[in-house]
């Protein structure tokens, strides 16, 4: 995957030039760490929540 891409079909034009790419695998273990950050965020809120239960 190239997000700096010349046209939807790849860098078939050799007048596009050098660009920077982005894997694949660079997208999922993006994707993976904010899973991780959105899931810790929703597991502190919901401990808080507990805790502020328990001792109210």
């Amino acid at each position: 995957m190239d997000l700096f891409d010349a046209e939807l079909g790849g860098r078939d034009e050799p007048e596009a030039g050098e660009g920077r790419g982005c894997s694949w695998v660079t997208v999922v273990i993006l994707g993976i760490f904010v899973l991780l950050a959105v899931l810790a965020h929703a597991l502190f809120g919901w401990a808080r929540d507990l805790l502020s239960a328990v001792f109210s």
